[in-house]
């Protein structure tokens, strides 16, 4: 009898023992589940915020590269008034040089119908290219204030966007998620240091009208730069051809493109004692200004393509004559990135949480430009800087600044205090 109650009173220990057992592996296994489950949503939701950010950073990026893409257009669009002002030059310069060959035909007995002929032809293809011209001229300055005023536009555009499409991005992942988004160390709200990213500069402004000033003239082409070149030679005489295009920068942020063009004959005379002269006879000229004449760029060191040396009088003949088309270049504005940016204005970081599982991740994404020389090599081969003059920013998402950590920190304690 004890034997069997010893023994009852041993299989009831082992029972309660396993039952513990048992009811800890349960305990294990929900905890590893419940964790498994919290491991995944907070996968889950670094994805979707690594998404939202880089999606944040996507729209930064096209706005800078649409910025480049509008100052060049602006770049562009004054070459383009350089060079019909310049066209108009050349042809003045062909119609003058067409009448006087016409008036020397006409000294061939004979050829004065040919003569009378050809200086109507070469009078009207003149004030064609002249009404043409003015016509563009009329139309690249609207283009030049529409491009000014839409980047403004544009810009706010992208502020008020950007915060709605990452949003979107956001609920298109899960409804339930809530979302913050952060600049500077993640200390101001976004776009609060966006605004200070980037700057607006208008031509009414001296400094910064020469500034572009610089780069407009630097991005000319060698028709609008200089049209000096000999046009041939026989032994002692020389057919030469100067000319080229200056800008001047008005008060009041106005600009206005001069062109002067000049063809002379230079005969070289030798003479017994061992020197000769050089008899200068004029071929054509011709002048055209799109808005008035430049008056000092006649004193600048080899401005119109070093004309006024090369057929001095000629040239000055030209300038005496120059024809204004009356089109002015209006005051405008164009975008550049501040200097002394603020720290954080090229980033985004976005804050999601779950308010029912109390989960919070963050993301970090920035603009970068980047010109590698070995894809798009400069040809001073110096490392370029960041600019908005070349569409050359991209979006990278990066891991969190030291400065991000310690502001989330702070935040969450203000929070939870």
């Amino acid at each position: 009898m004890d034997r069997r109650a010893s023994m009852t009173h041993q299989r009831g220990q082992t029972l309660m023992l396993m039952a513990v057992a048992v009811f800890l592996m349960v305990l294990l296994l929900i905890a590893a589940t419940r964790m498994g489950e919290h491991a995944r949503r907070q996968w889950y939701m670094q994805s979707v915020a690594d998404n939202a950010a880089h999606s944040g950073a996507v729209l930064m990026a096209r706005q800078l590269n649409l910025s480049a893409i509008l100052n060049r257009a602006l770049i562009g669009n004054q070459v383009a008034m350089g060079q019909w002002v310049g066209l108009a030059s050349w042809m003045a310069m062909i119609t003058r040089f067409g009448k006087n060959a016409s008036w020397v035909i006409g000294l061939i007995p004979g050829l004065q119908a040919a003569a009378i002929k050809l200086n109507s032809i070469v009078g009207k293809a003149e004030q064609m290219t002249d009404k043409s011209v003015q016509v563009l001229l009329y139309f690249h300055s609207g283009v030049i204030k529409a491009i000014s005023l839409a980047q403004v536009g544009l810009e706010t555009s992208m502020i008020v966007e950007t915060p709605f499409s990452v949003h979107k991005v956001i609920e298109q992942h899960d409804e339930k998620l809530e979302a913050s988004l952060y600049q500077g160390g993640s200390i101001a709200p976004f776009p609060g240091l966006w605004w200070r990213f980037t700057d607006s500069h208008s031509t009414r402004n001296k400094k910064s009208s020469e500034f572009f000033k610089q780069l407009t003239l630097k991005s000319r082409d060698p028709f609008t730069t200089r049209r000096t070149y000999r046009w041939g030679s026989i032994k002692l005489l020389k057919l030469e051809k100067a000319g080229g295009n200056e800008l001047q920068s008005m008060p009041g942020g106005r600009w206005n493109w001069n062109a002067l063009d000049s063809l002379a004959v230079h005969a070289y005379l030798p003479n017994p004692l061992g020197w000769g002269w050089e008899v200068v006879k004029a071929a054509g000229w011709g002048a055209r200004a799109a808005y008035s004449k430049y008056r000092r760029s006649r004193w600048y060191h080899k401005s119109y393509g070093n004309a006024f040396k090369v057929n001095k009088w000629v040239s000055r003949t030209g300038w005496n004559a120059m024809r204004s088309f009356r089109v002015q270049t209006l005051p405008f504005s164009y975008l550049r990135l501040r200097e002394g940016n603020p720290y954080g204005a090229h980033a985004i970081v976005v804050k999601i949480s779950d308010p029912e599982t109390q989960q919070v991740t963050h993301a970090r994404a920035e603009v970068h430009f980047s010109r590698p020389l070995s894809i798009f090599p400069r040809g001073d081969r110096k490392q370029e800087k960041a600019n908005l003059f070349n569409a050359l920013w991209e979006p990278k998402l990066v891991p969190l600044t030291a400065t991000d950590k310690v502001t989330i920190a702070a935040r969450e304690i203000v929070i939870d205090d």
